[in-house]
């Protein structure tokens, strides 16, 4: 009878199986961690690209083609893909025009004399995220605006 109330207060090995308990909510833990950091450098990476893009545009001069008037950005599109690692389909251009900071309208119309005007172009990317240990594919974007004139 002593024997059985000896081995009921023994302690050794207790920690062990604690942590036997506790291992595998560890890992799931580390393993998300790991996917959330992988996924926010590829967020980081695309808004670089989106970055880089629209630093091209400040950088270079806008020169209208002769013929139709129309400033050729095409040259962002194939650089951002580039730089973000992904199809230039997954990169959209858009440019409008405001004058004197009205509704945003085509960027082929013409403002009113003596009216303030800007034309803009924003630069989006896409992609799709799958990481390690999440199998499910999550959709990323990056965008950025720059005011060209």
């Amino acid at each position: 009878m002593r024997r059985l109330f000896t081995l009921a207060s023994d302690e050794r090995g207790t920690s062990l199986i604690e942590f036997g308990f506790l291992a595998p909510f560890l890992a799931l833990l580390t393993m998300g961690m790991i996917d959330l950091s992988r996924g926010l450098a590829e967020r980081f990476t695309l808004q670089q690209a989106v970055n880089r893009g629209l630093e091209l545009v400040q950088a270079r001069p806008a020169v209208a083609a002769a013929d139709s008037g129309d400033v050729d950005y095409s040259y962002v599109k194939t650089e951002v893909a580039e730089a973000a690692g992904v199809p230039e389909a997954r990169v959209t251009l858009t440019r409008w025009l405001e004058c004197d900071g009205g509704d945003p309208k085509d960027i082929n119309a013409t403002c009113a004399g003596g009216e303030d005007v800007a034309r803009y172009l924003k630069v989006r990317v896409t992609k799709n995220f799958t990481g390690e240990f999440y199998y499910d594919s999550i959709p990323m974007a990056a965008s950025g605006t720059l005011r060209t004139q």
